[in-house]
């Protein structure tokens, strides 16, 4: 049994259900693969559990396991700092966790055996250990995750169709242009003092400029008052082609992650959620990437 811990907003939870579905495709003989979702029911954070709602897909949730009363006193014992992982291991499981980042200690805080790994490597022979129960403790954002099995995981990870209006405007506007998407995360990165500087923006679009004078840039972010209001610190003011999306938030804030997937060219930011952009798109080309570890607020 292979357990995956699910957790954080709409990307993380991708990227740990790529994750999951190559460990299946590379390895079938591996046993069964489940996703650990109690974090949904111990905290509420972004939207809570997206992977069926967005995308339709019906992930091997480790709650649907569970008489209701069992998973009730599992999320009793979650929500008192014991891990699924840990409660497993009291109730004389053999289990061993491997973490990829050392949040591991407040998320899901394990006595047993731990095997570090590298954050934001490509390890496949990770997911052919030996043993009766291994729970998975990580984000796995590394493109080749995604790019072995690419062709079943796009089918899988088709967004749904665009209905509304001002969308389908974004969607054709894009379309029928030299589109450039920029992304800026600011909101909890900023109080992480995880955001990028205006100055990265500035010269990402300069460079674009010289290499696609007809470009037209599509701007998404959580705050896009600051972004109109810092402009020219940003290098906004350097074209006139300049499309803010607008509308896409709450529960429908994936569909900036569509429209983002459909542009032909891309400036990152440092989330997950323009990463995850950037591979669904096709054969999208990155005018900039920063240097730093793709982040999210749950990371």
């Amino acid at each position: 049994m292979k357990i995956q811990y699910l957790n954080g907003g709409l990307a993380n939870q991708v990227f740990q259900y790529i994750f999951v579905r190559f460990a299946e495709l590379y390895y079938p003989a591996g046993g069964p693969w489940f996703l650990d979702d109690s974090f949904f029911f111990a905290n509420k954070v972004h939207n809570g559990y997206e992977l069926e709602k967005v995308f339709g897909i019906q992930a091997n949730l480790l709650s649907r396991y569970f008489d209701a009363d069992v998973w009730q006193e599992l999320i009793r014992n979650r929500k008192n700092g014991i891990s699924l992982a840990q409660s497993f291991a009291d109730m004389d499981l053999p289990i061993e966790m491997i973490a990829e980042t050392t949040n591991y200690k407040t998320h899901n805080p394990f006595r047993g055996k731990i095997y570090r790994i590298p954050s934001n490597e490509f390890h496949p022979e990770i997911t052919k250990l030996p043993g009766n129960a291994t729970y998975y403790h990580g984000y796995w954002i590394h493109p080749q995750w995604f790019r072995s099995y690419q062709n079943i995981l796009r089918k899988e990870l088709s967004f749904p169709s665009i209905t509304d209006t001002q969308n389908q405007k974004y969607a054709d506007l894009i379309a029928s242009s030299n589109s450039i998407a920029v992304h800026i995360r600011r909101g909890d990165y900023i109080d992480l003092g995880w955001g990028l500087s205006a100055s990265y923006y500035l010269e990402s679009m300069k460079k674009a400029l010289a290499e696609y004078h007809d470009a037209v840039f599509f701007i998404f972010s959580d705050d896009l008052n600051w972004c109109r209001h810092n402009a020219s610190s940003l290098g906004f003011h350097l074209t006139p082609d300049i499309i803010y999306v607008e509308g896409n938030t709450g529960n429908s804030n994936y569909r900036d992650m569509q429209l983002m997937s459909m542009c032909r060219r891309m400036i990152m930011s440092n989330s997950a959620f323009c990463y995850l952009a950037a591979l669904l798109g096709n054969s999208m080309e990155i005018l900039a990437q920063p240097t730093q570890n793709i982040g999210d607020s749950s990371i």
